[in-house]
């Protein structure tokens, strides 16, 4: 992905903003312009996309849950509410949000770096630095947590692996995650400090072109 990684987050921002206004169909229409960006990629972008996934699928099925079974309002002389096509429609949205999310950061974080996705979380913040804020720290601890949430599982299995830790010794694996908390907490990782991020530069005419014209296609789709 080309696109100046600041601008980036601003179109993930911005798309984060969008999506409850967005009819199912429109739901549609990102979610397949987002994998048909990542197929690019090839297919072990893809099957990283798949494995996001797979994580929220109990949050997903807890959507469907509440909007299908405990949401509806009881109706007379029925005994177990029934989801109408509405409901069915709404607990699509709602679950289709979270689906267009998650792998929306997952492309983000194929095709940015940690590096990267902390100088531009810097960029960003930029005007709050002038209030005395530590920008900076934010920033790599958010990029240093984007890159370590999708591989958590097997960095806590090294970790405990390294240890000795027994899969069912429960306690150690709450040390191994512990510590793994611990190495974001302290900096330690993929990005080490902020005095150490890239020097991103400023975005070029393209960059701001391509911008315009992805942002007017996010927020037209919320009158679809």
């Amino acid at each position: 992905m080309t696109l100046h990684p600041a601008l980036r987050l601003v179109l993930l921002l911005a798309l984060g903003a969008s999506l409850f206004s967005y009819s199912l169909p429109a739901q549609v229409a990102i979610l397949t312009a987002i994998l048909l960006f990542t197929a690019r990629g090839g297919r072990a972008a893809l099957s990283g996309t798949l494995k996001a996934l797979r994580r929220i699928r109990w949050l997903l099925i807890s959507i469907a849950v509440i909007y299908l079974l405990v949401a509806p309002e009881p109706r007379p002389h029925q005994g177990m509410p029934l989801p109408t096509l509405e409901e069915f429609t709404l607990a699509l949205r709602r679950a289709g949000v979270l689906v267009i999310l998650v792998t929306a950061v997952e492309f983000l974080r194929q095709t940015t770096t940690a590096q990267q996705t902390a100088a531009a979380i810097t960029a960003l913040l930029q005007p709050l630095r002038w209030l005395g804020l530590d920008t900076e720290r934010f920033a790599v601890r958010t990029a240093m947590t984007l890159d370590a949430v999708p591989r958590t599982a097997e960095l806590v299995a090294q970790s405990a692996g390294q240890a000795g830790i027994k899969p069912r010794q429960l306690g150690g694996w709450a040390h191994a995650a512990a510590g793994l908390i611990n190495e974001i907490e302290s900096g330690r990782g993929p990005v080490e400090s902020g005095h150490g991020l890239p020097r991103l530069g400023a975005p070029s005419w393209r960059d701001w072109l391509s911008l315009a014209v992805l942002l007017i296609l996010i927020v037209g789709l919320t009158r679809v």
